[in-house]
């Protein structure tokens, strides 16, 4: 996990004193990437100039510029990546010509993400929290056998602040990649709608399922292991609090949870807004074959099904049985005195209509809590709200609860950086809460 424990002038200062630049454009960032195959396909993972050279001919063939510049365009891309410390010269002597080059950290870093934004896969995930939870467990029995300092340094702090942070770092990433996928498929279907779109709709299905399997299978792996993990770090956390060595590495461990919440519902939210999109793409095709003007979509319908038997499938069609309405035709002049007014309880209210009322009561129930200035425990206000309630409502009457609780007020202990409360049982079915009293009105 990166420190980023200085103030905001130190790592402006830091900028300007180690002058940091970049400046990438297509055919340079190629050249890095031609430069880190030529280091994996050799047997050394240093390059001569000449390998530079030549790896600079397949960028150049494939940008499509001419041949004659080429060594002077070379030598100036080298120079370029070398003054951006993203190549490492080394030369036995000044002025010699025979010179090695490496990939800095950077450079390779930079070569990496672009990789990676091509490898987002269910097994890379699973393996990804296998790890996390395998250095957990690690981290947990080691703190069980009370460690010396040594031991603490290299199993507990060391595994916690490096491995840990560094794995969930990297799920982070995998999320953002898949953002940004998301983000091309999008491109690509709005380009096959607007250049034709009736003969597009089955690649547009084949894109909006696929990638919205790929996010289903990415979330079922995190809903499946991110719950196993917080039971971990909240272990893990209470053996903090009961040594005095951990009291450094509470705040971490809290930082990892946030973290590990963040990745999962952020998971949760992309696959609400690819079936949002998913909606509005069918919305879009539904309105433009209503609107098609030159009933290309009709016509094509039509000569599907024209001469049908000759082909190797079947059109059935379904007709429902007429309903016979046995109705007696007298009651027509008694239809008052026989149907009645509708009971009140049987009348047809809206959702919205609902959710007010029951947001006002809530409202009258917390408001006694801030005229008397009384502390108000979101557990314990919970846990007797909803025993009131069906199981099936809870989650819909603790939404409005905390919605109406954070419009009254808010935690002083939130304000001056408090650990965070304990998870506390709101029902008989598991459901927990973690929030700080709120005190302030």
């Amino acid at each position: 996990m990166t420190d980023m424990s200085r103030t905001l002038p130190d790592w402006i200062g830091w900028v300007i004193e180690e002058q940091c630049q970049l400046n990438l454009p297509p055919e340079r960032l190629a050249l890095l990437l031609a430069i880190q195959v030529f280091s994996q396909n050799g047997e050394q993972s240093q390059l001569s100039e000449a390998d530079l050279q030549h790896a600079f001919s397949f960028v150049s063939k494939g940008f499509g510029q001419v041949e004659e510049t080429q060594v002077s365009r070379a030598n100036n891309a080298i120079n370029d990546l070398v003054s951006q410390r993203l190549l490492s010269r080394f030369q036995a002597q000044a002025g010699d010509d025979d010179s090695l080059y490496r990939l800095t950290r950077l450079g390779v870093g930079i070569v990496d993400f672009f990789a990676a934004q091509r490898d987002v896969s269910q097994i890379k995930l699973s393996l990804q929290l296998e790890q996390i939870s395998l250095d957990l467990n690690k981290i947990a029995a080691t703190m069980a056998d009370n460690p010396n300092d040594e031991l603490w340094q290299q199993e507990v702090a060391g595994r916690l602040t490096y491995s840990v942070a560094e794995q969930l770092a990297r799920i982070d990433d995998t999320q953002r990649a898949m953002d940004e996928q998301q983000n091309a498929v999008k491109a690509n279907i709005a380009a096959l709608l607007h250049k034709n779109w009736h003969e597009a709709i089955a690649a547009c299905e084949q894109l909006l399922r696929e990638t919205g399997h790929t996010l289903r299978e990415l979330q079922d792996t995190l809903d499946k292991a991110g719950h196993g993990l917080q039971l971990s770090l909240l272990n893990i956390e209470e053996l903090l609090q009961g040594d005095a060595r951990g009291l450094a590495l509470a705040p971490l461990c809290q930082q990892l949870q946030a973290r590990l919440d963040a990745i999962i519902l952020w998971g949760s939210q992309c696959i609400e807004l690819w079936s949002r999109y998913d909606l509005h793409v069918h919305r879009f095709i539904r309105t433009a074959i209503d609107m098609d003007k030159n009933r290309a979509f009709s016509q094509r319908l039509r000569e599907s099904i024209r001469q049908f038997e000759d082909h190797n499938w079947q059109l059935r069609i379904a007709l429902a049985e007429p309903l016979l309405e046995l109705r007696a035709e007298t009651l027509a002049a008694y239809a008052d005195e026989v149907t009645g007014e509708l009971p009140e309880e049987l009348e047809y209210h809206e959702m919205l209509d609902v959710t007010a009322e029951l947001s006002g009561r809530i409202r009258e129930h917390l408001q006694h809590f801030a005229e008397d200035g009384r502390p108000l425990d979101m557990a314990m206000v919970l846990k007797g709200y909803l025993a009131d309630f069906p199981h099936y409502q809870h989650f819909d009457i603790a939404r409005l609860l905390i919605d109406e609780a954070v419009k009254l007020g808010h935690a002083n202990a939130e304000c001056v950086g408090a650990a965070q409360p304990e998870w506390q049982r709101i029902n008989a079915h598991g459901a927990k809460v973690q929030a700080h009293v709120i005190d302030q009105y």
